[in-house]
């Protein structure tokens, strides 16, 4: 899309881009962090709880043999010196009796009731998430013991070694659990249900993204913003750009931040427009001054000679030099108004006034206006005329079908034909006018509008063109908002096509 090639979106993208990469990059990392501190923690509780376990179940010390004195009594009958040392006080409880599987442990859970904390023992024996259990296999690897809340599929740890120091971890699902091996050889597992705190994890996760896209929407708009702001001194070069090539040189770009490199680039450019507008007005000005001075002299130099070629007195070779001194000042007076009216043209006033009227009738007044040159050269006018309404000023629309009909009598074949045709369209009116002169080469039609240009040797001054009647039809047709271009053949003639808006 065109939108996307633009430097804004380009670096709305780019921005984007690391934006996201960055909050991505960020909540990865916080959600590890977070992961890795719940079982850090789990794992260190899990530890704790098989030492606890572990102690919990291991068997009292036995009992001393009958007629032994238990070391801190001996102690205490020792310290005594009254010769009472005969009475040991009452006898010794019997030892528990000992299994007389030797494989099997005699932990039992009320042996756990009596060894753990109240509240380890109802972790013992809560269900849900967030439970606690233990498991106890025997040296053989048959079940011994295990918490009311156990998993009915726990299978059995690996067999471990017979040195195996601590406890071994692992994961089964939301599960993690513990497992060591004790001094008989039993295995003993504990572990925990981290649903609760997967949980949790989620739905730090969801809020972290949720938090994350916030972030990265809020980056966008304020990305547009300032993307939008760092390029509105280049939309304002080139609006000023497009309107002094338009033709408005009075345009500045006007920017207030004078401080950035953009800022600068418009303050260079606005005074390159300013000397720009400075050059046109003094060349408009000097070609308005130099066309006016010299209507004068023309003037008295094309009085004194119809003067002299009135009075019959004169010789032949007389009346001959004073006819082609009235040629050139005619023809230099024809120079100097159309000087004149580029200058106009050039200096600003290009449209005096905008009214509605129809291009057809205008076309029609002219044609009958300058029927007799192309009489003269014995060339046939052919008109379509459409009604085609159009605004613009009047008379300024007439110098353009003038100028257009005469190039076309003057570059046309002897017993040639003029086609002249008007159309209404959706934008405004259209004028067309094509001869069947030698045509114009494609290399030379970019430039027939250019001033003083002229094509080739048929477009001479012999014809008393002065080589400024394509450019002052071109310079009132854009005044006017419309356009005009040239179409060619050589050796098919040239049509000419202007178009007016409506």
């Amino acid at each position: 899309m065109k939108a996307f090639r633009s430097i804004r979106w380009r670096l709305q993208f780019w921005y984007a881009l690391l934006l996201a990469a960055v909050l991505l990059g960020f909540g990865l990392a916080a959600y590890a962090i977070e992961r890795n501190d719940l079982l850090r923690a789990t794992d260190a509780e899990l530890g704790r709880r098989v030492d606890s376990l572990a102690r919990a179940l291991r068997p009292p010390p036995p009992a001393p043999p009958p007629g032994r004195r238990p070391p801190e009594r001996l102690s205490r009958e020792a310290g005594r010196d009254d010769g009472a040392g005969d009475d040991l006080g009452p006898p010794p409880r019997p030892p528990e009796p000992v299994p007389a599987d030797a494989d099997a442990n005699p932990a039992l859970p009320g042996r756990l009731a009596r060894r753990l904390p109240a509240q380890e023992q109802a972790d013992y024996e809560t269900e849900g998430p967030g439970r606690w259990y233990y498991a106890l296999w025997q040296r053989n690897g048959a079940p011994a013991a295990s918490s009311p809340n156990c998993p009915p599929d726990l299978p059995p740890p690996a067999v471990f070694a017979r040195r195996q120091q601590g406890p071994v971890l692992r994961t089964r699902g939301s599960l993690r659990e513990a497992c060591t091996r004790m001094g008989q050889g039993e295995l003993l597992l504990v572990g925990h249900d981290l649903t609760a705190d997967l949980l949790r994890l989620h739905h730090l996760a969801w809020l972290m993204a949720g938090s994350a896209g916030a972030i990265l929407g809020l980056g966008l708009i304020g990305g547009h913003w300032l993307a939008g702001r760092s390029l509105q001194p280049i939309a304002d070069i080139g609006a000023a750009a497009a309107k002094i090539a338009a033709g408005d040189l009075r345009q500045r770009i006007g920017t207030e931040d004078t401080d950035s490199e953009l800022g600068q680039l418009a303050q260079v450019l606005d005074a390159m427009f300013a000397r720009l507008e400075a050059a046109f007005a003094r060349q408009a000005r000097f070609t308005a001054d130099a066309a006016h001075e010299l209507r004068t002299p023309l003037a008295v130099v094309l009085t004194h000679t119809q003067n002299a070629l009135a009075v019959p007195c004169a010789s032949e070779e007389h009346r001959e030099a004073l006819a082609a001194c009235q040629r050139a000042a005619q023809r230099m007076r024809a120079l100097t108004e159309s000087l004149l009216w580029l200058a106009r043209l050039d200096s600003g006033s290009q449209v005096r006034r905008r009214v509605v009227f129809d291009l057809a009738g205008r076309v029609a007044d002219c044609v009958e206006l300058l029927r007799p040159l192309a009489d003269r050269r014995g060339i046939t006018v052919r008109t379509e005329l459409n009604p085609s309404p159009c605004t613009g000023d009047p008379e300024q629309i007439d110098q353009v079908i003038t100028n257009l009909f005469t190039n076309a009598i003057e570059h046309n074949a002897e017993r040639g034909e003029i086609r002249i045709a008007t159309q209404a369209g959706p934008a405004g009116a259209t004028l067309t006018v094509a001869d069947r002169g030698p045509g114009i080469a494609a290399n030379q039609l970019p430039r027939v509008f250019d001033r003083f240009y002229r094509a080739d040797a048929s477009r001479t001054r012999a014809s008393g063109g002065v080589g400024l009647g394509l450019a002052i039809a071109k310079a009132i047709v854009e005044a006017h908002g419309g356009t005009i271009r040239a179409e060619s053949e050589p050796g098919r003639g040239a049509v000419f096509t202007a178009s007016f808006p409506g």
